[in-house]
């Protein structure tokens, strides 16, 4: 590696009659910061100058130190032993050029975007990094190495990419007598259960389908939360941005999710235009609404980040743990850019969210118990055609390693269904229910630690619109056809339902 890196320290006055004491204190910075440091990886400053209040710099690197924290840590010597005598203050640094060569992991396949770079060059595995005007906030967070992940994640992330996603099938139930071949969310909306909403992908649930999902809710209580202990909370369904940003999220999202704005002010005369855009034409003014608002968050794209914040910086009495919850008490929003169709595949959904904390050991207990009782479930209560695959966790699939095998501790458990109307056997199912463990991801994240052990997590996402849309596909929409389980409480409440007549 090799680093160069032109930048300077402001001072609060002029520097010139102190020039001595300034070139003493940076030759005893070359010497004492790079202690220790592998020979040909030295940092230095190579050349300076003072400019009226700027110390101008020259500082090259093998890597240790790197020159930004070199020019961090002389801006504070020089503070320490000049700062009482002068009266001087040494208040900030600047990188106006920062060139970076590197070697890669990997030899990318194709060109690649960076951000924050004012130019790139990448020969086989070498990289070189140019960087331009980076403030102290950019020297301090350490921008410059992050890049330099990116690049190399980048760089492996293509040697993974277009290979099939790892996917090993696990368990298969037996098939199904199949009489009904229907799309369920075209013959429900014929017959008035369903209504589309104003926005895409989205319905109006009427009161039968409102029956079916509650009968749905209680099964799935009796016999997979109730016979494993699990407790009932109240997740938020809007994040602000730390919660994606300490759950990884932020990383991918941006196609896919459903973002909050709110006003940047709240006066009735900083909306006076947008409001008299509407009175005169009767449209919102959109270009006026988002100048003046800005991002604060998304809404619950994946539902189990909301809940971190319960234990974030907390540390946990093992005898307290496993600690098992769910939440089901609001939609999920994804804006599906890979294309919506019927009820399997829509942008407001009603998840079924299942989580859980505990050490190691518990954790991966957990899990098998949770994929077992959720087979058990879908296969015997409600008579359904599915089969469980193995794939690796939805975070090594974000980075483009979902081809990568998962362990027997780390991984998740794909629930999919039959759908007839989509075809024979052979075409594509439907997943309705994943479980996973997902190791010490959103412990750490989330500072969350226990007395004695180090803490795992694991999690399940499903939604009640895929629980009852592969149901359906696959019984048919006369009740005469499903299981008693389903039928009985359905018909109960069905009873009691007066739909609207219309003229």
């Amino acid at each position: 590696m090799k680093f160069e890196l032109n930048g300077r320290i402001e001072a609060t006055a002029e520097l010139s009659k102190m020039k001595d004491e300034i070139a003493k204190l940076i030759g005893r910075a070359n010497e004492e910061f790079s202690k220790g440091a592998q020979p040909g990886t030295e940092g230095k400053v190579k050349g300076w100058s003072i400019e009226g209040q700027k110390l101008k710099l020259n500082i090259v690197s093998g890597g240790q130190p790197r020159p930004h924290d070199f020019l961090i840590r002389l801006r504070k010597m020089l503070a320490e032993e000049l700062g009482k005598k002068y009266k001087i203050g040494f208040r900030s640094v600047f990188a106006d050029n920062y060139k970076v060569e590197f070697e890669l992991e990997f030899e990318p396949k194709k060109p690649m975007k960076l951000p924050l770079v004012a130019s790139h060059e990448i020969k086989g595995k070498s990289c070189t990094l140019v960087f331009v005007n980076l403030d102290e906030e950019a020297l301090q967070r350490n921008y410059v190495d992050r890049l330099m992940r990116l690049v190399n994640e980048k760089a492996r992330d293509q040697q993974y990419a277009g290979k099939d996603e790892f996917r090993q099938i696990i368990w298969e139930g037996k098939q199904r007598k199949i009489t009904y071949r229907g799309d369920p969310a075209t013959d429900l909306e014929a017959k008035g259960w369903i209504r589309r909403a104003h926005t895409k992908a989205q319905w109006v649930y009427g009161p039968e389908w409102t029956a079916l999902f509650n009968v749905f809710k209680e099964l799935f209580r009796k016999h997979v939360y109730d016979k494993l202990d699990f407790h009932e909370m109240l997740f938020p369904k809007f994040e602000p941005w730390e919660v994606p940003i300490k759950s990884g999220h932020a990383a991918n999202i941006y196609p896919n999710a459903y973002f909050v704005s709110v006003p940047k002010e709240s006066s009735p005369e900083a909306w006076e235009e947008v409001t008299d855009h509407f009175k005169v034409t009767g449209k919102v003014d959109m270009e006026g609404v988002m100048e003046r608002s800005i991002s604060v968050g998304i809404m619950s794209y994946a539902q189990c980040p909301p809940f971190w914040p319960f234990l974030q910086g907390k540390t946990i009495d093992e005898e307290s743990l496993p600690f098992k919850v769910f939440d089901w008490s609001g939609p999920t929003y994804r804006n599906e850019a890979g294309g919506t169709h019927g009820l399997d595949r829509v942008e407001e959904f009603h998840r079924i969210e299942t989580l859980w904390v505990g050490t190691k050991v518990q954790t991966v207990k957990v899990w098998n118990d949770v994929k077992e009782s959720m087979r058990k479930f879908f296969d015997n209560v409600l008579d359904m055609e599915i089969r469980v695959a193995k794939v690796a966790p939805w975070w090594m699939a974000h980075a483009g390693l979902a081809s990568m095998q998962p362990t027997t501790d780390v991984g998740t458990f794909d629930f999919e269904a039959y759908l007839p109307y989509r075809g024979e056997r052979d075409s594509e199912w439907l997943e309705i229910q994943n479980a996973s463990s997902n190791g010490t991801k959103y412990p750490q994240a989330f500072a969350v630690k226990g007395r004695k052990e180090e803490l795992w997590s694991g999690c399940g996402g499903g939604s009640f619109e895929r629980f009852m849309v592969a149901f359906l596909a696959q019984k048919g929409l006369d009740p005469k056809g499903w299981p008693a389980a389903v039928r009985l409480p359905f018909m109960k409440e069905a009873r009691k339902i007066k739909p609207p007549k219309f003229l």
